[in-house]
């Protein structure tokens, strides 16, 4: 009796198994949960982004006009979701309150891609693999709360959930329409990331047409895909980030190339595209219209939308340089070898049982390696991951219909969403890694799927199906480990440090050390200042003091980003006041300044150091006084 033929009675229980499988599910809810909470509350980054975001979210809700009295670089449903979950109060937006927002949103992504992957493949370890590894591999939230990238993901994860199009006319209409909304909604937040998802999940449609539309709307998007590596190739200086556009380019090729060659079986409605549009319009309409309406002008519209990315891409650049470590050369050759020995085999459209099942076991060993990898460190496996992203679409079961369209969705939007790494390669590489982490569990899946189909016609190893299962079963008790001892840790951490008990932020603990240095600045900021400037932009000790900032319109933490105006104007003005104060964090400051492209000569903070006086320093944070 093979592994797979066993009789009713040895068989387990339905109901058992999935009252195992409840449970487990529900530890790992915990778990992700709990982990999400510790490292919500005891992360604050010396850049500040998020005093950024919540100074600039006070502003808008206190009746400042967007991006023409608060600068920002993204979309205006950044600001207008936070004033909903904030019930549109001042009060209700500060360090602890964001955090409970992120939370349970954190939670939601984890577990829309780990839904994605059971309704696609119905195979339960891969599914609470990708649970736990998504929630362990989103901690990088934790540095940027109020930053729209939480709600794009979510917006993300929402749109393959949907799935593609399928079923009834009406059925596809609502779900052209509500993928037209979240599109738009994309678009209100971030538009280069925008840009992306619309080429991805365009193509993927056009894909499914006939004729000359596909053939006129296949070679436009794919030479828009296409023509942004191409500019990444030949734009960046560094030896790795040429290496990643290579693995993009190549990707983008192998994913559409074995598209093009598939027969259409199921054409995409031209109604749908129409749905899709005016879901996309509706959104996008409604999102400007409340802009404009909210005080913003046209000119400061374009301003955030096209400039300020546009200054920021030439000003900054974070290189990202993992892809020439000698694990991603070791993953890169792996998928180049593996590509060129499929190729090897007559055609794919004419493949053999034997060797679908191959490629099955292929598919599994694929997948579990990848997910090791991203358990290891997703800035070593984001570059390689993408020449196995072509395996998605290659023999997929079963081989039409929505599951095909939806693996070749997955596919061009790994890829595609990788590009948001560039120009600064932060914590946008965790995100960047989210979908080929949810890839990779597909294909491991899938490959036990097919295993599971052609063992009934095709003699294999006597181990094979034992092993394949294994896999997903190790994987995820090797995960239920990791992400439990990090909770843990976090956990003691959280019980074991003193509470920051600043203003709006007493759940917020950090090391003695860090807390004592946030709590003498504040300290000293309520006792000497009436008005304050922060060089960099960091507004938490703003908010935390009481003391508002100096500058009429809000600026950024990018030191080189700044308007002339502040030196020339609110300096000055700063120090004619009484108790006009400037707060320096020299740490922070340096760290900018490593990123920038062509940093200046620091004239305004020799200006500074030259026309104020210094009242006082703790660590790296300085604080001058004007002299009147």
């Amino acid at each position: 009796m093979t592994w797979n033929e066993r009789s009713p009675k040895t068989a387990p229980s339905g109901r058992v198994v999935r009252m195992w499988q409840r449970v487990i599910a529900l530890v790992a809810v915990w778990l992700v949960a709990m982990f999400a909470f510790g490292q919500l509350f005891t992360t604050f980054v010396p850049w500040d982004d998020e005093g950024y975001f919540l100074q600039a979210n006070r502003d808008f809700l206190s009746g400042h006009a967007l991006y023409d009295q608060v600068f920002a670089m993204y979309g205006p449903l950044t600001f207008f979701s936070s004033a909903l979950l904030a019930r549109f109060s001042v009060l209700n937006v500060t360090h602890d309150s964001f955090r409970w927002i992120v939370l349970p949103v954190w939670v939601l992504i984890a577990a829309l891609m780990a839904r994605v992957v059971w309704s696609w493949t119905r195979q339960f370890t891969p599914s609470v693999a990708t649970f736990l590894l998504v929630g362990f591999r989103l901690r990088g939230l934790a540095k940027a709360v109020g930053h729209p990238q939480l709600w794009i993901i979510l917006a993300v994860a929402l749109l393959l959930w949907l799935g593609a199009d399928e079923g009834s006319a009406a059925r596809r209409k609502k779900w052209a329409f509500w993928t037209g909304v979240i599109l738009g909604t994309i678009f209100l937040f971030k538009i280069n990331i925008a840009a992306f998802v619309s080429i991805g999940l365009l193509l993927t449609v056009s894909l499914r047409l006939k004729g000359r539309p596909r053939v006129l709307a296949c070679g436009i998007l794919i030479t828009a895909a296409s023509g942004i590596g191409i500019a990444l190739l030949f734009a960046n200086p560094t030896t790795p980030e040429r290496c990643f556009a290579l693995a993009y380019l190549a990707s983008i090729g192998a994913t559409a190339g074995i598209a093009i060659r598939r027969p259409v079986e199921q054409q995409a409605s031209l109604g749908s595209l129409m749905w899709l549009a005016a879901g996309l319009a509706i959104c996008l309409c409604i999102g400007v219209a409340g802009t404009l309406a909210s005080g913003t002008t046209l000119q400061g519209l374009y301003k955030a939308y096209i400039t300020a990315p546009a200054l920021f891409a030439r000003s900054y650049h974070n290189a990202f340089s993992d892809s020439v470590r000698n694990g991603s050369i070791l993953i890169c050759a792996t998928g180049l070898v593996t590509a060129l020995g499929v190729i090897g085999w007559r055609s794919l459209t004419e493949t053999t049982e034997t060797r679908r099942a191959w490629l099955g076991l292929l598919k599994v060993a694929a997948g579990g390696g990848l997910l090791c990898a991203f358990c290891y460190d997703p800035r070593l496996t984001v570059t390689g991951s993408l020449l196995f992203l072509w395996l998605l679409i290659v023999d997929v079961p079963p081989t039409s219909g929505p599951a095909y369209s939806n693996r070749l969705l997955l596919a061009l939007l790994s890829a595609l969403l990788s590009l948001q790494l560039f120009p600064m390669a932060g914590e946008q590489v965790d995100w960047a890694a989210l979908l080929p982490m949810t890839a990779a569990a597909v294909l491991l899946a899938d490959g036990m799927n097919c295993i599971v189909r052609e063992s009934y016609h095709v003699p294999l190893p006597r181990l094979a199906g034992f092993a394949t299962g294994a896999v997903g079963t190790m994987l995820t008790i090797y995960l239920f480990v990791l992400v439990g001892e990090n909770t843990l840790e976090r956990w003691r951490q959280w019980q074991n440090s003193p509470p920051l008990n600043l203003q709006g932020a007493h759940w917020l603990r950090l090391p003695s050390g860090e807390t004592a240095r946030l709590r003498i600045a504040v300290s000293q900021l309520t006792q000497n200042c009436q008005t304050v400037l922060t060089v960099p932009g960091l507004y938490s000790f703003s908010l935390w003091s009481g003391v508002p900032p100096a500058e009429d319109r809000r600026i950024n933490i990018w030191p080189y980003l700044w308007p002339d105006e502040v030196q020339k104007t609110e300096l000055r003005n700063l120090q004619r006041q009484s108790q006009g104060c400037v707060l320096v964090s020299g740490d922070v400051y340096g760290f900018l300044k490593r990123f920038a492209v062509s940093p200046s000569n620091d004239e305004l903070l020799t200006e500074i150091q030259r026309t104020m006086n210094r009242i006082y320093t703790v660590q790296d944070i300085t604080l001058y006084q004007s002299l009147r």
